[in-house]
């Protein structure tokens, strides 16, 4: 695993996506989280730069999680 990878692999990173997850959308998690939303979809986004994978698929108004992301979540917890 290099440095960018383990970077971004945080247990802070990890519960950003279960939020969003658990709330279905970067709004309502960036919501809960106190954060503004550019910066929670910044934050998933350096993440799935370095794992080189998309998390979530962003098709639709809810941010679902792709499988990639849901064995991410899964490991990471």
């Amino acid at each position: 695993m290099n440095n960018r990878v383990r970077d971004a692999l945080t247990p802070e990173t990890i519960g950003l996506i279960g939020t969003v997850h658990r709330t279905g959308s970067m709004a309502a998690a960036a919501r809960e989280l106190g954060v503004v939303p550019s910066a929670l979809t910044y934050r998933i986004r350096q993440v799935e730069d370095a794992l080189d994978v998309l998390l979530f698929d962003r098709s639709s108004r809810q941010a679902k999680l792709t499988e990639a992301g849901k064995e991410l979540l899964r490991e990471g917890t």
